[in-house]
């Protein structure tokens, strides 16, 4: 097996919502889950390629695949307090007179909260995969990506290289021995695709949704700690 990766520096900020939070209370992850690591990737060869089943082979070959991130030494999550438009429950919509014509109002104005998070350095994100030649592959379509999350974590890639991750500065699955050994540190549930999943049930224009029992909650250890916390902004250091 071989490990691929590749450094992200992000242009602002990265916000990847924490599974089964409410949009109105959007509560971030301080990294990418694992699917959608492997979301940004099938989507870059995709688009790199322009060939829908060449992301469909690949996600077939990544799905089961380990993956890690290298945490940068400082990180701040904060809360930002934003107007959005929220789509109305059907039946609700108001058809309004325009000079162009009659339209039809879908969405209406609200209050949200969305976390978001600045790193102090660059990101680096793991793939295990089972040779060098899936593992050049995986690489170019790294360098394609453009964000993780929400759309607006736009990122791009410094490089790509084969090494092993540094697992003192990693994210790593939790487990009973390794809660037992960590004195610090912090644990958050990131989601990660099982071996039923299907390229179909991530594919936004096959009319199918992810299936129960597809999508995981995985816990995984963050060799952080808080080092500074006030009630919208809080500053983490790595271990």
């Amino acid at each position: 097996m071989v490990w691929a990766y590749a450094k992200y520096t992000f242009a602002s900020t990265f916000s990847y919502r924490i599974p089964y939070f409410s949009s109105s209370y959007a509560i971030s992850a301080p990294v990418p889950g694992p699917s959608t690591i492997k979301l940004a990737l099938v989507a870059s060869a995709i688009n790199r390629d322009g060939n829908v089943e060449t992301g469909k082979m690949l996600f077939e070959k990544i799905r089961d695949s380990a993956v890690t991130v290298e945490l940068p030494e400082k990180l701040i999550a904060f809360k930002a307090f934003m107007k959005r438009l929220k789509q109305k429950r059907k039946g609700k919509e108001v058809t309004i007179k325009t000079s162009f014509g009659e339209l039809v109002e879908r969405f209406e104005s609200t209050f949200g909260i969305r976390e978001y998070i600045i790193y102090d350095g660059p990101l680096s994100i793991y793939i295990e995969v089972s040779d060098e030649s899936s593992a050049q592959e995986i690489m170019r379509y790294f360098k394609a990506i453009q964000y993780f999350g929400s759309s607006d974590s736009i990122c791009t890639c410094l490089g790509t290289g084969l090494s092993d991750p540094d697992w003192q500065k990693c994210i790593r699955q939790a487990n009973a021995e390794s809660e037992k050994i960590q004195n610090k540190g912090m644990i958050f549930l990131l989601t990660d695709f099982t071996e039923k999943a299907t390229f179909d049930s991530i594919n936004p224009f096959s009319g199918r949704k992810l299936k129960k029992g597809e999508l995981l909650l995985k816990p995984y250890f963050f060799p952080i700690e808080v080092v500074k916390k006030d009630k919208n902004c809080v500053v983490y250091k790595r271990l």
